[in-house]
């Protein structure tokens, strides 16, 4: 909805209809659009859904990486294996050349914590708007419209004293003497 749309609504319905005892007007104004709002739902949403998926798979069906212990280790020495294994995830493979080659796969077990850094970048300038900006934003346009409201509600006494004083003088001569002093 644009600023103009809104400062409109706010001046035709809050200047006839007073304001209920539990309702600010601020609570009327709508200062983000549509697109945005769908923008920030899936920039922050499908990466946190994400982030929740890997999380739950994990939990239910357990670590995802093992390193298979010996079947003689006790549970303890298996349980150190297996985060050896994760702090050292390496994946070896031969090259082309047939060289063999080490590659880290940090990169795999740190997405999830990177989509949950991704959601909160991408969640930080709708934060920005809504702390810093939106209030600031917030008091001015009521105030526009508070005196766009109080300039329409006297066009309407103006316009009602014209017809009043119109329907009380018999004379049309002094009605137009009236309207231009």
């Amino acid at each position: 909805m644009s600023i103009a749309q809104a400062a409109a609504k706010a001046m035709l319905s809050d200047a006839l209809l007073q304001e209920g005892p539990g309702i600010t007007r601020i609570n009327h104004l709508e200062l983000e659009l549509p697109l945005d709002k769908v923008i920030k739902f899936v920039s922050v949403g499908l990466p946190l859904m994400l982030v929740c998926m890997a999380f739950a798979r994990e939990i239910s069906l357990g670590p995802q990486i093992s390193c298979f212990p010996p079947s003689n280790f006790t549970i303890k020495q298996a349980s150190y294996v297996d985060t050896y294994c994760w702090d050292s995830l390496m994946h070896h493979e031969f090259d082309s050349h047939g060289n063999f080659e080490e590659r880290s796969l940090w990169v795999h077990k740190m997405f999830p914590y990177s989509l949950l850094a991704m959601a909160v970048l991408m969640y930080l300038p709708a934060l920005i708007w809504r702390q810093l900006v939106m209030p600031s934003l917030a008091s001015d346009l009521l105030f526009v419209i508070d005196e766009l409201d109080k300039s329409y509600n006297r066009s309407i006494r103006l316009a009602q004293s014209i017809l009043d004083m119109r329907q009380n003088t018999k004379n049309p001569l002094t009605f137009q003497a009236e309207l231009q002093r």
